[in-house]
This record gives structure tokens, C-alpha cells and sequence, in this order.
């Protein structure tokens, strides 16, 4: 029996929301090879084709050489494999492309209180659906694959200015718990405390990607410039995950910020934390439009 609920393949199964700027600095090929290869790490695509070079151009609108340049690379880079005659298919992922995950660390939780609680900064929310997860989000959500969840995309504004995009999946029995109209209010875990549930600890992994065409958009910065990415997982007092949030956030908007010390500990020296880790939103000058 077929789904009522789009997996996360027929969710991002046309790139309206992935436009193309002929006028960056980023060849169309390679925001074209961005927006793919994002959409492939995130398992969109899980172990089925790609659709067709053809089919690509006309839903990105842009020639074949160019749409054949875009699959080039990502062949160069190992995440697919081409077949003439076969397609194009997303190779199975390895472990170098699943260790963030394994090396999450746990998030002190002064500064899972800062990063819940209210600030001056306001949400803006763009998606409410409810969808069968990716793979690896079920993994991380302990959910079998054919569970649903709902998946949050909102804005984070500063000043009227964007900050961060952040995309949040919740298991279906607590997502129905939280009230809609906060959704523009509140953070996600805050929400999800108000409604009961006892929030206790979180797995945080910071790396760094970069922006594809409908991230960058919504970030009003050019397709390719850099973002910090966090990746979180919260838990419940019971070790139930109950959020998964991946945040983008711009770097000359956003810091990270942590004071350490040194200290002897059996003849070696070694940095060990003096405050808890900080987290601020600020209007930086720093001008992104040369990436």
C-alpha cells in the first residue's frame, strides 16, 4: 500500500526551491553539483537513480554539457557511479561519510539553555510537513524506516536580517503535542518541554558546508559561500531521541565561542574548559558576497 506521506525522495523530488543565479560567480555547473550532492549526503535519494541527464536539465532548465559536468563531478568525488545504458546511482555510503555522527559530543547544558531560551533574534517558519525520514534521520530518531515525522525548516532572524536556517525532524507523537502558533515564537526543545517533555541531554557535531541554491536564498548569501553546520540530536530523560535539528548558520552573523585553560595532568598539558560554551548572535561587517 503506497504512502500517504511523500518519503524524503518524492519531498525533494523537483528543485523549485533550488534556484539557479546565472549571475554568481559559481558556475551554474557547480551550484548545480552542490545542490545534488547536499541532497545525496542527506539521503534523498537513499539507493535509487538519479533521474535522468535529460530530465535534470529541464528541471534545473540549463544544457546537457552542463548538467553533464554537474554528474561529473560528483562521479570524480565517489558519490555516484554512471553506467552507460544504466543511470546514474548514489554509491553506497562509507564510513568516512557517516563519522560525524560517531564523533557527536555531548552538549554541556547551560549551553543547551542558552541556545532554547528567548532572545531578540525572531523565527520565521517555511515548511510544516509531515514525511518518512531519510535513512540516516531515522537512524538518529531510533525510528524504523517507514515511520513518519514532521520536518520544521524556519528562519532565524536578527535585526530583520537572516541568521540561520534550521531544519528540525520530530518523531509524529510529540510533533502533535507542540502548539502550532509558537512554532514563529519559541525554539523547538522549548516547545517540546512545555509540552512535557523532559529534555536531558543532546549530541552536538560542528562542522562546516556549504550553501546550495535554496539554502543560500534563504540566507541571502551566494551559492557556495561557507556556513557553520550544526547537527544535533536532544534526548529525553528515558535516552529517547525526541529532535534532530540541522542548523546552517552564517558566519558573519553567528559565533561560537569557548575559553579554555591549560593544564598539567600527569606531565602532559592539555586545554580543559573555563566557562561554559557561548553561544551569540551578532551583525557582523564581515561581507560574504566574494565566496
Amino acid at each position: 500500500m503506497d504512502s500517504q506521506y511523500p518519503s524524503a525522495a518524492q519531498d525533494e523530488s523537483t528543485f523549485g526551491d533550488s534556484k539557479l543565479d546565472p549571475n554568481q560567480v559559481v558556475p551554474l555547473y557547480h551550484q548545480i553539483y552542490l545542490i545534488l550532492r547536499e541532497r545525496i549526503i542527506e539521503g534523498h535519494y537513499d539507493t535509487k537513480p538519479l533521474p535522468g541527464e535529460l530530465v535534470l536539465a529541464e528541471q534545473f532548465n540549463v544544457s546537457r554539457v552542463t548538467m553533464r559536468r554537474a554528474l561529473q563531478d560528483l562521479v570524480k568525488e565517489g558519490l555516484v557511479a554512471r553506467g552507460r545504458g544504466k543511470g546514474t546511482f548514489v554509491k553506497p555510503r562509507t564510513e568516512s561519510r557517516n563519522s560525524s555522527v560517531g564523533q557527536s559530543q555531548l552538549l554541556s547544558a547551560s549551553a543547551m539553555r542558552l541556545q532554547a531560551s528567548g532572545d531578540s533574534s525572531d523565527l520565521q517558519l517555511i515548511t510544516s510537513k509531515r514525511i518518512i525520514p531519510p535513512p540516516d534521520i531515522a537512524t538518529l530518531l531510533h525510528l524504523p524506516s517507514d515511520a513518519i515525522v514532521e520536518k520544521l525548516i524556519r528562519i532565524r532572524q536578527l535585526e530583520g536580517q537572516p541568521v540561520a536556517h534550521l531544519t528540525s525532524f520530530i518523531p509524529q507523537d510529540l510533533s502533535g503535542r507542540i502548539c502550532r502558533r509558537r512554532l514563529r515564537e519559541f525554539p523547538i526543545l522549548v516547545l517540546l518541554e512545555e509540552a512535557g517533555v523532559k529534555v536531558a541531554k543532546a549530541r552536538q557535531t560542528i562542522s562546516a558546508r556549504l550553501a546550495d541554491a535554496s539554502v543560500a536564498y534563504a540566507l541571502g548569501v551566494p551559492v557556495g559561500a561557507p556556513l557553520l553546520a550544526i547537527s544535533r540530536v536532544a534526548y529525553d530523560e528515558n535516552g529517547r531521541p525526541v529532535q534532530v535539528l540541522k542548523g546552517l548558520y552564517r558566519p558573519d552573523r553567528y559565533d561560537y565561542r569557548i575559553e579554555l585553560s591549560r593544564k598539567q595532568a600527569k606531565g602532559q598539558s592539555s586545554w580543559q574548559h573555563v566557562n561554559e560554551v557561548e553561544f551569540a548572535f551578532e551583525m557582523h561587517q564581515q561581507d560574504l558576497s566574494h565566496f
